[in-house]
């Protein structure tokens, strides 16, 4: 029997972070809006900037090109989560942008298992 460990990139921080440093020691730093190629949005392609939700004391990122990362989702929160690109209707409270956004999955889809509701966390239990 094998023991294997799962790799995380939760970084704890305060305020407004502008820049990260992730297990590897890479930095990572904040962006208003990533760059998507062939992006398939409603039978469309898309080629563009989309941006990414603003949180308090976490932000989306880029996840680096190099053998470290082979395998994580090109795209991640700070709080360890992935990032997703969802359409600015499912989260009308945290922005009033029209259209499509980078979101931190986490944050956007947990639900309270005693009632089913949205929780609005990220992965590192802090909220926005």
């Amino acid at each position: 029997m094998t023991n294997t460990t799962q790799k995380f990139n939760i970084i704890k921080q305060r305020g407004s972070p502008h820049e990260a440093v992730l297990h590897t020691g890479e930095k990572v730093c904040r962006q208003e809006k990533l760059f998507v190629q062939n992006f398939n949005v409603g039978g469309q392609v898309f080629t563009g900037f989309i941006p990414c939700l603003d949180y308090r004391n976490h932000f989306i990122y880029e996840t680096p090109i190099n053998e470290s990362y082979a395998g994580y989702p090109a795209h991640m929160c700070t709080c360890g989560s992935f990032a997703v690109i969802a359409p600015t209707d499912s989260f009308r409270k945290d922005t009033s942008q029209p259209g499509l956004a980078f979101v931190c999955y986490h944050h956007h889809i947990a639900v309270s298992e005693e009632t089913g509701k949205k929780i609005d966390k990220h992965a590192d239990g802090s909220y926005g």
